[in-house]
């Protein structure tokens, strides 16, 4: 079975593929937070010491209760079992996810996961093409596999862009780009390379003529050897 992708468009234009997150490893992360909550009842009732009080079994009802909202918040996105199984709630229109998206996707949790004991979560997750629960379709929201940009660190592409120092250096702006900028160039080619959908060529398309427009000069007619060369020129003049 072939595993779903979603593709979104980023804030600079460019769409970037993403891998949707199974049901296997959904609730393979949901599994780590339970047992998480349950280690922190334990400390907490270790501290304690006062055994299964009034005030420990409100303490831990928060707990559950509160979890999945609060961490969501705090990490941005996910939850720790979701960031050990690298997964990532984002929007299928791009941009940042509010917290009213967030409280939606939390407010539902008990239907699709507590009171259904995951059955319906589960069945809406495998019978959507996005595989969203009913929190994520009413948030708007999706789970996907972990985000493009950060598969790749900056020795990649210097390992990827090996040249010697007698190669001509074509645009010396480049310089006054950002590491994290040119990470960005990088992972719409890789995201392109092997695909030649319409979407990809047109990310790749979109970065050029973005790249072209900072540095103020014409795009050139071979775009991805234009990301490719800026990238080339990055590392000499960087590194």
């Amino acid at each position: 079975m072939a595993q779903k992708t979603i593709d979104i468009t980023t804030s600079q234009q460019v769409v970037v593929t993403y891998e949707l997150a199974g049901l296997g490893n959904r609730l393979l992360s949901n599994c780590i937070d339970i047992f998480i909550v349950y280690a922190l009842n334990l400390i907490v009732l270790a501290v304690m010491q006062e055994g299964l009080s009034d005030l420990f079994l409100i303490q831990s009802i928060g707990l559950v209760w509160f979890y999945h909202l609060v961490f969501v918040l705090f990490f941005r996105g996910n939850t720790l079992g979701m960031r050990t199984m690298k997964l990532h709630i984002v929007k299928p229109s791009g941009g940042e996810v509010a917290f009213d998206e967030l409280f939606t996707r939390w407010i539902f949790r008990p239907i699709d996961v507590t009171l259904t004991l995951g059955v319906l979560g589960s069945f809406l997750m495998l019978g959507t093409d996005k595989s969203q629960r009913l929190g994520d379709i009413l948030a708007g929201t999706v789970v996907v596999r972990n985000k493009q940009t950060v598969n790749f660190d900056f020795e990649d592409i210097m390992k990827f862009h090996q040249q010697s120092s007698e190669t001509a250096i074509k645009y010396p702006k480049v310089r006054h780009f950002s590491d994290s900028d040119m990470l960005f160039v990088k992972n719409t080619l890789q995201n392109q390379a092997g695909y030649f959908r319409d979407a990809h060529i047109d990310a790749v398309h979109a970065c050029a003529m973005r790249m072209a427009d900072l540095l103020q000069i014409e795009v050139p007619a071979d775009k991805q050897g234009f990301l490719q060369q800026l990238i080339q020129d990055y590392v000499a003049l960087t590194r």
